[in-house]
C-alpha cells in the first residue's frame, strides 16, 4: 500500500495550520500595539464604515529592483474605518494590517486618481504608526461623510500625498 498521498495531505495540513496560526499571531500583535487606543475609540464610536477601496503607500525596497517604494498597494478586503471622538482606526484584517491614529497627530488631503475608465476621488491620510510614517488612500461612495467624521476627530487638513 502506497502511503505517499496520505503523507502529502498530512504535510499540506500541517503547513496550512502553521500559516493560519502565524497569521493569527501576527494580527494579534498588530491589535496589541493599538489595544489602548482601540478600546478608547470603540467606547466612543462616532462613525463606522466599510470601505470600497483602500491603498497603502509602499515604503520599502528599491524602486528599480521590484520594491514597493512610492507605489500605492491595494489593501485586501474587508477594510473598515472606525472613528472615535479624537482618534480613529483603519483595519484590513485579511492583509494583517491595523493602524490606529490620534486625530491631532495626522492629516488628511483630497486627491483624484485618474485611470482609463474613471476618475476616482480619494482621501489621503498621513500619520505615524508607531515610529513609521504611513500614508493611506481611501475611497468610497460616502467620502464627504468620512471627511467630516475625520475632521470631527481632530484630523487637520494637510497637503497632498508625497508620492
Amino acid at each position: 500500500m502506497d502511503l505517499r498521498p496520505l503523507a502529502m495531505v498530512a504535510q499540506a495540513g500541517i503547513a496550512f495550520a502553521l500559516m493560519w496560526g502565524g497569521t493569527r499571531i501576527w494580527l494579534n500583535r498588530q491589535r496589541a500595539k493599538t489595544s489602548g487606543l482601540r478600546s478608547e475609540i470603540e467606547a466612543h464610536v462616532c462613525f463606522e464604515t466599510t470601505l470600497a477601496r483602500a491603498s497603502l503607500l509602499g515604503t520599502r525596497g528599491y524602486t528599480g529592483l521590484g520594491g514597493t517604494r512610492g507605489q500605492w498597494l491595494p489593501m485586501q478586503r474587508p477594510r473598515r474605518l472606525i472613528v472615535g471622538t479624537d482618534a480613529f482606526i483603519f483595519s484590513a484584517p485579511n492583509a494583517l494590517k491595523e493602524y490606529a491614529f490620534r486625530g491631532h497627530d495626522c492629516s488628511i488631503a483630497y486627491s483624484q486618481a485618474p485611470s482609463k475608465f474613471v476618475t476616482r476621488d480619494w482621501i489621503i491620510i498621513t500619520g505615524q504608526a508607531g515610529r513609521r510614517p504611513v500614508q493611506l488612500a481611501i475611497s468610497d461612495d460616502n467620502l464627504p461623510e468620512i471627511w467630516q467624521a475625520l475632521t470631527d476627530a481632530g484630523v487637520a487638513y494637510g497637503h497632498g500625498p508625497v508620492a
